[in-house]
C-alpha cells in the first residue's frame, strides 16, 4: 500500500494522468483524487486504508472521494458455482460499506480529505460498472476538471477496470 501511495502521490502531483501520455505536465490546480477500492474479506482494512491514507498525505495528496465497489471477477472460480450472478440477485456490499465505514472513521480522525464534504466523502456502488459510468458522467459533466483515480486493493479490481475501461 505505501509504494503505491507514493506512486501515486508522484504521479498525481508532477504529471497528468492525459489519454496519451503520463509525461506531460499539467498545473494540478483543476483535479480532482479520487480513491476506487476493495479488498478482499481475508484482508485487514484497519491496515490497508491507514498506511494508504497516511503515505499519501505525507507525499501531499488527499483525496477528495473515495468510491468501494464489490469484484466484478468473483464469480471466476473454479467449481460448481462457476456463474456469473444474475441480475436479479441481491447484491451483498456489507464489506463495501465496512471498508467505508474505516474510511470515514479515518478520514474523519485525520482530515484526510482535500476539503471534501462529508456527505459525499464516500461512496459505495453495487458494482464496477455503475462506478465507472458514475466517474465517466461526472468527468462529462466537469470538463475543465481532471479525474485522478487511484484504482488500488485488490488486483482483480485493476484487472476488472482495465477490461471494463477497454470498452
Amino acid at each position: 500500500m505505501e509504494m503505491c501511495a507514493r506512486w501515486f502521490a508522484h504521479v498525481a502531483n508532477t504529471t497528468g494522468v492525459q489519454p496519451s501520455s503520463l509525461d506531460q505536465p499539467h498545473s494540478g490546480n483543476n483535479s480532482r483524487k479520487i480513491l476506487l477500492f476493495n479488498c478482499m474479506t481475508v484482508r485487514d482494512p484497519q491496515r490497508l486504508l491507514p498506511r494508504l491514507l497516511d503515505t499519501c498525505a505525507q507525499n501531499g495528496l488527499h483525496f477528495e472521494q473515495a468510491l468501494f465497489v464489490p469484484n466484478q471477477s468473483q464469480y471466476n472460480k473454479l467449481g460448481s458455482l462457476a456463474s456469473p450472478p444474475s441480475e436479479r440477485e441481491k447484491i451483498d456490499l456489507s464489506w463495501q460499506l465496512s471498508l467505508q465505514r474505516v474510511w470515514e472513521s479515518l478520514t474523519h480522525s485525520n482530515k484526510g480529505l482535500n476539503g471534501a464534504n462529508s456527505s459525499r466523502a464516500s461512496s459505495v456502488f453495487e458494482s464496477l460498472p455503475q462506478a465507472i459510468k458514475w466517474l465517466r458522467e461526472t468527468s462529462q459533466q466537469n470538463p475543465s476538471t481532471q479525474f485522478q483515480v487511484l484504482v488500488t486493493g485488490s488486483l482483480h479490481l485493476v484487472g476488472d477496470v482495465l477490461r471494463l475501461l477497454k470498452k
